[in-house]
C-alpha cells in the first residue's frame, strides 16, 4: 500500500470505529467545543453573593460531586457551570433569600491526552479545545532523534476493550491540511 494511502486508511478506519458518534467525533471533521462541561478533578470556585463564609474554592472529586455547605454533596460532573449555579440556588434557596450564585472553572484537570514513547516530553496533556494527533505529538516536544516513523494510537471503547491504529508519522504531517485526526479525552498515542 503507498504511504499517501495509509493515512487515508487510517481515517477510514476511526471513521468506522466512531460510525455510530456524532459527527463532532468522528476523524477528519473539527469538533465543536461547545459549551464547557465540567470534568472530575477539575477545581471550581463558587461564589455566594453577600455569603462570603458560603464561598469556595472546591476540586470536584473522583465520584463527580462536590461538597459545600448547607448545600451538602452536590453532583458537577457533566453540568455546565450554569446548570451546577441554577442547581445550587436551588439548594441555598432554603437557607438564604434570593440566592445569587456564580460558578467559575478555575483549573481544567479531567480530560487529557497521554503521549508515550519516544518524544521529548512524555505524559498527560489536558485537552482544551479541540486537539489533533500531530498537535498532541508537538505539544509533547516532537519526536526524538530516536523516534520512528510511526504512532500507535490507542482510544478506549465503551465495552473496555481499545481500538489500535498505526500511522505513518511522515503521512499524518502531510495530511494534516486535508484532514486532522481529531483526538478525545482518553487517547494515548505512543511513538515507537
Amino acid at each position: 500500500m503507498a504511504r499517501g494511502n495509509v493515512a487515508m486508511t487510517a481515517v477510514l478506519l476511526l471513521s468506522a470505529a466512531c460510525a455510530g458518534k456524532g459527527a463532532s467525533e468522528r476523524a477528519g471533521t473539527r469538533p465543536d467545543a461547545g459549551e464547557y462541561r465540567i470534568g472530575r478533578e477539575d477545581v471550581l470556585e463558587v461564589v455566594v453573593w453577600h455569603e462570603p463564609e458560603l464561598t469556595r474554592v472546591v476540586p470536584v472529586r473522583p465520584d463527580g460531586r462536590i461538597s459545600l455547605p448547607l448545600a451538602g454533596e452536590v453532583e458537577a460532573a457533566g453540568k455546565t457551570p450554569a446548570e451546577l449555579q441554577t442547581g445550587l440556588s436551588k439548594a441555598l434557596a432554603t437557607y438564604i433569600k434570593d440566592p445569587a450564585v456564580a460558578v467559575l472553572v478555575r483549573e481544567i484537570n479531567a480530560s487529557r491526552v497521554f503521549v508515550l514513547g519516544e518524544v521529548t516530553r512524555p505524559g498527560g496533556f489536558p485537552l482544551r479545545g479541540p486537539v489533533s494527533v500531530v498537535q498532541a505529538i508537538a505539544l509533547a516536544g516532537g519526536r526524538t532523534p530516536y523516534g520512528g516513523d510511526e504512532v500507535v494510537w490507542l482510544r478506549q471503547k465503551p465495552d473496555g476493550g481499545a481500538d489500535r491504529v498505526r500511522l505513518s508519522f511522515d503521512d499524518l504531517v502531510k495530511g494534516e491540511a486535508a484532514g486532522a485526526l481529531w483526538l478525545k479525552g482518553g487517547d494515548v498515542l505512543y511513538v515507537p
